[in-house]
Parts: C-alpha cells; structure tokens; sequence
C-alpha cells in the first residue's frame, strides 16, 4: 500500500515546486521508492516544438526520478493561468478520470507519492466547478500547507488550514518558506500560525541562493532541506492512500 500527501500552497508562487522538490530529494537520495505527482501544470514551456512541464522537469532533475512526464503530469498547457481558464483557451478538456488513472498507475509503482497542486485548494480544474480540493478528497489525502513568512501569511494560512478541516481534509503540517532573517513579524507569523491553526511546523525553509525552476538551477536547495527537515519526520506525516 503506497503513503502519500498532497502539497498546497496558501496563494500562488509561494514556492510548492521548490519545497516539493527538496521533499522529493529527500526521500530518494535516502533510498525511498518515491514518485511526483502533479495533475495539471499551466505555463509550461516550449522546447524543440514539445511542451515540456518545468515544474515536473525541476523535480525529475533534484531528485533523480525517471518516470515519464505522461504519467506524473497529465495535463499540461502552455497559458500561464488558471486551469480551468487554460484548458477552455487552449481547448483540451480536462478529464478528471484520466488524472485519477495516472495516480492509481503511480500507487501501484511507487511506495511514496508527493503530490502538488495548481496554487491552493480553492482552484477550479474546469468550468463544471470542480476544484482542486475535490480531487484532494476524492484521491484520499492529506496535506501539507506551504506558506510564506512575511505580513499577511497569518490570514492566507489560517483560513487555508480552516478551510481544508471544514470540508474533511487533514492538515498534516506547515512547512514556511522564504523565510529571509529574523525578525519580529516573521518570528512571531510563525509562532502565531502555530497557535491559531494547532498545526506543527514542520519546517522553516529559508530564501534559497541560486534556485530557478524554469533554467534548472537547484542553487543551495539540496543542502538546506538536509539542515531543516528529517526524512523520517515526512515518512510519518505521510498516511496509506
């Protein structure tokens, strides 16, 4: 029985791909049998006239994963925007089965899934209204929120954790990234987003040197995420899917 979580993010580009990819590095340079999943990608790029998904190519190279783009990003277009709005421009429909498929072929290779999202819970992967937070649920997972450290996160992450509980998904812990230095609203974001939400902090992810996910660039990530999160602590946060 393959274990697994789903990465969301409290708002977009607040760095899921990045910490996903440090988890993923993680797992397999210790050994574990891990994979990525990530149902649908927008502002993929274009590379010798084939749309290559930068994300799911980010985590392929900081990890060492091999397994085909087909199976682990099975929706991928070319509009930086929504995914519903993307697949109406660009006409490809998205089918829910298909996602489900690939991540039932996923379960039967790999021991642990890393899954991510299209921003945060609340986006919708078609005009029929079904969301991200759908699949969630209906993939059988838990989560784990990425939030940033700076002015506002107390809210985006309060009512990402809130929200997700109303509807019967676990949070299973915080991981805070582009966390820059000390200072008396970060330290004390941190400490009272652990208060309000009761939910751990599993790690502190500083502003990294050197990373870029579209050029491939993994800067001082590896090196970061074996200083700040133990393997062993994401195995236990991970539950049978």
């Amino acid at each position: 029985m393959a274990k697994g979580i789903f990465i969301v993010g409290t708002d977009t580009d607040v760095g899921k791909t990045v910490i996903t990819g440090g988890l993923m590095y993680l797992l397999r340079s210790g050994g574990y049998n891990a994979c990525y999943f990530k149902p649908v990608l927008s502002g993929a790029m274009v590379e010798k006239e084939q749309l290559v998904p930068g994300d799911t190519r980010f985590i392929k190279g900081i990890s060492g994963l091999e397994e085909e783009y087909r199976h682990i990003t099975p929706y991928s277009f070319k509009t930086p925007v929504s995914p519903h709005l993307a697949s109406r421009i660009e006409k490809k429909p998205i089918d829910i089965n298909v996602i489900k498929e690939k991540f039932k072929y996923i379960k039967n290779k790999y021991k642990y899934i890393i899954a991510e999202g299209s921003g945060g819970l609340c986006v919708p992967l078609n005009d029929e209204g079904y969301m991200l937070y759908h699949l969630v649920q209906e993939l059988g997972m838990t989560v784990m929120v990425v939030a940033r450290a700076g002015l506002g996160t107390i809210n985006h992450t309060v009512l990402t954790v809130r929200y997700a509980q109303s509807i019967g998904i676990e949070v299973k812990g915080i991981i805070i990234n582009g966390y820059t230095q000390s200072s008396l609203c970060a330290d004390d974001n941190i400490e009272t987003v652990k208060k309000l939400t009761k939910v751990p902090i599993i790690g502190v992810i500083p502003r990294l040197d050197g990373v870029d996910v579209e050029k491939l660039q993994f800067g001082n990530l590896k090196e970061e995420f074996e200083k700040r999160i133990k393997t062993q602590d994401l195995i236990e946060l991970m539950d049978e899917i």
